[in-house]
């Protein structure tokens, strides 16, 4: 067994005693919601794990020996039906380490769009609900998840990451943290927040025809300022370019703003429904970033740089599916 698997699943003296532990360790699965069902957790329609293609990144795809890469393969494929057009989180094996708490887990997409993480929130909680950690992932550097594929991750809690230390016999289970919902005031708060007056919109309407002329055969997400909001806030106006010859759908966008020195000032996430781009056309559209979700107010907008990871034509043969963007 390689150093990497000692690592992950203790000194076990065989990849058969690993994969009869696993079976015992194995959690429920902890789904991100971007079916748009209510608890999807509940539904019926589940498509097997051996449907989807397993994929190795990071240290998975640089360590592992061939004995080891058919040992997870058989791991892969013996877990649960996962919930179709769904994103799901599985843990299938914990062990407590020295520096914290390690949980392993396939993430695993079930749609059928590419799917990019950017910041991923999740808890250990109790039997009774309680939660004992919580830490938010930074799942950017992975690239994306393929749609129908499987990858294995690692996420570690450290000690000092705990609100308090359980006792050891407590079982503790991987939740994802759902965004809370606003209340409707506050959401018409937002929208307005974020809409543009028309002189605005022929403004960047200009720009954008100007300066930014739609690429055949490309798409490309570009901010196009950043500006003063309401109530300390900033607004950030991002330029939706499909170069293909299908409509695409934006259903999630991240976008993250930086200072001059490359310090994070805001990490935000907007969840958009009928935000539609017709073929070779172009579309104008402002996020608002409240004061809340700043880290600091002592930058100018002006000095501020956004970031939006880069959107890629869908060359998938369902003309009418767009990739996903996900926090």
């Amino acid at each position: 067994m390689s150093w990497l698997l000692e690592n992950w699943f203790g000194s076990k003296e065989s990849l058969e005693d690993v994969k009869e532990d696993i079976q015992n360790y194995l959690h429920r699965e902890t789904y991100i919601g971007i079916s748009g069902i209510e608890n999807p957790e509940q539904s019926s329609t589940r498509i097997p794990a051996k449907e989807l293609e397993l994929a190795f990144v990071g240290p998975w795809a640089q360590n592992l020996d061939d004995a080891e890469t058919e040992l997870m393969q058989l791991v892969h494929d013996e877990m649960p039906p996962v919930v179709r057009d769904e994103f799901g989180i599985l843990p299938f094996f914990t062990n407590v380490l020295k520096e914290g708490y390690l949980v392993l887990s396939f993430i695993r997409n079930a749609s059928n769009r590419e799917v990019l993480l950017n910041k991923l929130p999740l808890a250990l909680v109790t039997m009774d609900g309680t939660v004992v950690a919580r830490k938010t992932f930074d799942m950017l550097q992975f690239g994306p998840v393929a749609d129908l594929s499987s990858r294995p991750c690692e996420f570690m809690f450290r000690w000092s990451e705990f609100s308090f230390i359980p006792e050891e016999e407590v079982p503790l289970s991987l939740v994802y943290l759902a965004q809370s919902k606003k209340d409707p005031s506050r959401a018409e708060q937002l929208q307005q927040a974020s809409s543009l007056t028309a002189e605005e919109q022929e403004k960047y309407e200009k720009l954008a025809m100007t300066e930014h002329p739609v690429s055949s055969g490309k798409v490309d997400l570009r901010v196009l300022e950043i500006m003063p909001g309401e109530e300390g806030g900033l607004k950030v106006i991002v330029l939706f370019s499909n170069g293909l010859e299908k409509r695409l759908e934006f259903t999630e966008v991240p976008i993250l703003i930086r200072d001059r020195q490359g310090n994070e000032v805001a990490s935000m996430h907007y969840g958009m429904k009928n935000l539609r781009v017709d073929a070779r056309s172009t579309r104008i559209w402002a996020f608002y970033v409240p004061v809340d979700s700043l880290k600091t107010t002592e930058v100018a907008p002006e000095e501020l740089t956004a970031f939006i990871p880069e959107a890629k034509p869908d060359n998938d043969s369902r003309e009418d599916e767009p990739k996903g963007l996900i926090q």
